[in-house]
């Protein structure tokens, strides 16, 4: 207990003898003090407000860009979303022509070989003549039914290579198309 009692007096003693010391008071300022202050705070004021103002213009530069940028990033994904569904025609179209090319060269082979027959029976195929060189009924009737199994392939065969030029060349204005709207894409 002696000791608890000889802190506590120590504690107050150095409390008291430190708030008995005066404290020093800061001397007041003069006017020019005072106004050199204002005066660099003034400064400080208006270089504040000038970035500010910087800030202010840098921010809207900022935005103008953002939208700019975001307009251009639209049009990309716009443009590669037109290549991708181009890109899925030119394939199509590609494709398609191959099986065309296919299918002249069938029909030439097929004309091909009418025209072989036509010169194997003789160098033409005309109506009348199966009837001046037939060797009796039975072979009339056969001729005359092979003359029609032939003018039918030939019929169709000439029908299907119609059809397929026709396809051809509009296959061929397809593919200038996407060449003329790609070259126009690439310059953009």
């Amino acid at each position: 207990m002696k000791k608890s009692f000889r802190a506590i007096s120590l504690a107050v003693i150095l409390g008291l003898a430190i708030s008995s010391v005066p404290a020093v008071a800061a001397p007041k300022p003069t006017l020019a003090e005072i106004e050199a202050a204002k005066k660099v705070e003034a400064a400080k004021k208006k270089a504040a407000d000038a970035q500010a103002k910087k800030l202010a213009a840098a921010n809207q530069s900022l935005r103008a860009l953002t939208a700019k940028a975001n307009a251009a990033t639209a049009l990309y994904r716009k443009a590669q979303a037109e290549l991708a569904v181009a890109t899925a025609a030119a394939n199509i179209a590609a494709k398609h022509a191959a099986e065309t090319a296919a299918a002249v060269a069938e029909a030439h082979k097929t004309i091909g070989k009418l025209a072989a027959n036509a010169y194997i029976m003789g160098g033409s195929i005309t109506d009348i003549e199966p009837l001046l060189s037939s060797n009796g009924p039975q072979d009339l009737v056969d001729q005359l039914s092979t003359l029609s199994t032939l003018g039918a392939q030939n019929s169709v065969a000439l029908a299907r290579l119609k059809l397929l030029k026709k396809r051809r060349v509009k296959q061929r204005r397809l593919q200038m198309k996407q060449k003329l709207y790609n070259r126009l894409q690439q310059i953009k």
